[in-house]
């Protein structure tokens, strides 16, 4: 099997988890931000993740991710009880619409103000003046993508804090979200709201710091060293 991924993507990174939570081997093709050439060619479309397994391409973080438990169903990624599988796919689903693209609009807006570090994401190859030009042109075109501007911050960061009290209160005392032990929906809520590292304005959040220690148990280290790196 083949992942195509841009590393620092949380989409990638939660196939990533899954994948190591199943033992499955696999290669990686990082390609850069810019270019969606491999993705377009394997699955005629530019997004990632992409997951090549001969000659079956899977687009999409969570069809990959019950692609690999049809594929290899031990250990499960999903309850086998048609109701709990089916309040776990629930839950998965509110993990990636609670903090995807909060989380990410809320790390991209912290990285803006930290000189170079996003030309080092996306151009790591450049230096000197030839980076930072391309960060600004970078940066001009994460900002109209994701649309990402100061007032919008200010109001993700607090959806951001409701968001992480709610996890929190879902998962309670317990270890994961269901008794059957990591799924799906635990991968999504980890890795989705993993960004949220970046910005400082959180860290003095206590559900905040709950939900980011909780999900560093299923985190592979570089992850968590990507994101926490300030």
């Amino acid at each position: 099997m083949k992942l195509i991924q841009i590393p620092f993507s949380h989409n990638c990174i939660k196939v990533r988890v899954a994948l190591a939570v199943k033992k499955l081997p696999y290669e990686v093709e990082n390609i850069p931000p810019r270019d969606r050439s491999s993705p377009l060619q394997a699955s005629k479309q530019g997004l990632v993740p992409v997951l090549v397994d001969g000659d079956r391409a899977i687009a999409d973080s969570t069809a990959i991710l019950l692609y690999l438990e049809e594929r290899q169903p031990d250990p499960p990624l999903l309850p086998r009880d048609p109701q709990e599988r089916a309040r776990c796919l629930l839950l998965e689903d509110w993990a990636d619409r609670a903090f995807m693209e909060v989380s990410r609009r809320i790390a991209y807006g912290t990285i803006f103000q930290q000189p170079g570090r996003l030309a080092s994401m996306f151009f790591p190859g450049d230096r000197g003046l030839r980076a930072r030009i391309k960060e600004r042109a970078a940066k001009k075109v994460v900002q109209k993508r994701f649309r990402i501007s100061e007032a919008r911050h200010a109001r993700d960061l607090a959806e951001a804090r409701r968001a992480a009290a709610l996890a929190m209160d879902l998962l309670g005392e317990r270890p994961w979200l269901q008794e059957s032990g990591p799924t799906v929906a635990d991968i999504a809520l980890a890795t989705m709201s993993a960004p949220l590292l970046v910005a400082q304005e959180l860290r003095d959040d206590a559900a905040v710091r709950a939900l980011l220690a909780w999900g560093g148990k299923l985190l592979p280290p570089d992850v968590t060293a990507l994101y926490g790196r300030s």
